[in-house]
């Protein structure tokens, strides 16, 4: 460690040199052998104030301090005041600096007193909301379904009204000219009708007589037809008995001729015993007895199923004479019927023209009845009344003339004494530690809260799902309840309306600074 001290010995360039490790330092001084008093010129200064120095005297020839001057100063040589230059008794003569241990101290002191304030203070975590003021329970909106201009307005911001009351009418001079229209074709129509119906009564009465007639002798051949039809049926049922006894008696027979088989396998193997002396010829013509009654049976189901077959072919035959009696009986019931329609077809003619007029008339009048409920339901709309008893919130038209907007609200009306909530969306980011009760701070958008206030008061309801928002995406629908209705200004008290605009600051939680 070099640690430069002209300052210290104006009159003679000094350096110190300390070893590390001391605590004390050498300080090697060149001279002039004129310049220092004769009796300190070969001693050595120790320096006091927490270090110890030996100072070597050296001779600007030798640049090496002699050994005669190395050693410790006596006390009084040490103590003497004349010993030292001005400048360092200048330097030992100052006060201890202040300034760094009250830089020291306060800096310990603001330590402590962050940790206790980071320890103790507390800071509230909010989730912010944005919505707009509704009576609670939700206004009633006054929407005309078609548009126009305003003929009349009969209420004013502020009114109270009732159910059914009419808020305003729109021009309807169109639609009167409609009904009155609609009103007038209907009763054409009906007196059109009328007429039709009458003609339509006489040629069918006439029509009627004919076809009572022809009916008849219909009926008269229907009902040999229905004779000769069920003796069809009955035959087609015995032909099916004999087929089905035929088939039953050929799946006998395979089993008949499939045992006499097995049967005359066996009296081959009988046979062969016997010829070998291993079986008793009494056993072998067992098989023989056996092999012959199968093959006896085979022969009697054979027949049995000729004579089916042969039953079955009789009785299509005489399917086929019934089937010709049956045609000819359909054919004379054909022509006599054929006859019956050629007499009437001229009244029918005529009664289906008339049906034809009637039916088209019927779907004028149907028209025009559309025509009609649709042009007094229009005439009924153009009257705008309350849907249910309360107060006009907003009204949107003021004068006649103005141009309603289907759809559009005309008016909203909140329901009688309804308080006022803060119906808000809370974005899902923000909404983790939110629950019905929190405390909430609100802050109205038309009255800064720096001149205003806020409003205190605490959430009522959170939905159960999201919902989706264009602005701030998925977010769930909050319903604040006010701690106040009103907000105060230079003692002048402002009363909150419904469709006004606020953020909600809802305190979900206190947590220590430090945390």
């Amino acid at each position: 460690m070099s640690i430069r001290i002209e300052s210290l010995f104006p009159d003679y360039p000094n350096s110190f040199v300390a070893p590390p490790e001391s605590e004390s330092f050498v300080l090697y001084a060149h001279h002039s052998p004129t310049s220092l008093e004769p009796d300190i010129s070969s001693e050595v200064v120790s320096i006091y104030g927490g270090t110890n120095a030996s100072i070597a005297i050296m001779s600007p020839a030798s640049g090496m301090a002699s050994p005669q001057t190395t050693g410790k100063l006596s006390p009084a040589i040490a103590n003497s005041p004349g010993n030292w230059s001005n400048a360092l008794q200048t330097v030992l003569d100052r006060p201890p600096a202040k300034l760094p241990n009250q830089l020291l101290a306060g800096g310990v002191m603001f330590c402590a007193a962050f940790a206790t304030w980071a320890t103790v203070g507390q800071i509230d975590e909010v989730g912010r909301a944005q919505g707009r003021l509704i009576p609670q329970g939700e206004t009633y909106k006054v929407n005309p379904v078609v548009s126009g201009k305003v003929a009349n307005v009969y209420v004013q911001e502020s009114q109270s009204v009732k159910a059914g009351q009419v808020i305003a009418k729109l021009d309807d001079e169109i639609a009167r000219n409609r009904v009155e229209w609609s009103v007038q074709a209907h009763t054409n129509y009906e007196k059109e009708q009328l007429q039709i119906e009458t003609l339509i009564d006489k040629t069918q009465l006439e029509a009627q007589t004919q076809r009572a007639i022809a009916n008849a002798e219909i009926r008269a051949q229907d009902a040999a037809i229905a004779q000769v039809q069920a003796k069809v049926e009955s035959q087609k049922a015995a032909i099916w008995q004999a087929e089905d006894r035929a088939a039953t008696g050929r799946m006998l027979l395979n089993q008949l001729q499939a045992n006499a088989a097995v049967q005359q396998e066996r009296l081959s193997r009988f046979e062969y015993l016997v010829n070998e002396g291993a079986l008793a010829r009494e056993q072998l013509f067992q098989a023989q007895q056996h092999l012959a009654d199968r093959q006896r049976s085979v022969t009697q189901q054979q027949g049995d199923i000729q004579q089916s077959l042969t039953e079955a072919k009789r009785l299509r035959a005489d399917l086929h004479q019934v089937f010709a009696e049956f045609n000819r009986l359909q054919a004379e019931r054909t022509r006599k019927y054929a006859e019956a329609q050629d007499m009437q077809l001229r009244s029918q003619q005529k009664v289906q023209q008339l049906l034809v007029q009637k039916t088209q008339l019927q779907a004028k009048i149907q028209q025009n009845q559309k025509q009609l409920v649709q042009a007094k339901a229009e005439l009924e709309q153009l009257t705008l009344k309350a849907p249910a008893n309360g107060v006009i919130s907003t009204l949107n038209i003021h004068k006649n003339g103005d141009v309603a907007q289907a759809g559009q609200a005309i008016a909203e009306i909140a329901p009688e004494g309804a308080p006022l909530v803060l119906t808000a969306a809370l974005p899902t980011r923000e909404a983790g530690f939110v629950k019905v009760g929190d405390p909430v701070q609100i802050k109205f958008d038309a009255y800064p809260y720096q001149d205003y206030g806020t409003l205190t008061g605490k959430v009522n309801s959170i939905s159960p799902d999201i919902k989706s928002d264009e602005r701030l995406g998925t977010v769930y629908r909050v319903e604040i309840a006010l701690d106040h209705s009103s907000l105060t200004k230079d003692r002048q008290t402002i009363a909150l309306k419904a469709g006004q605009t606020a953020t909600a600051e809802i305190v979900t939680r206190r947590r220590r600074i430090v945390e």
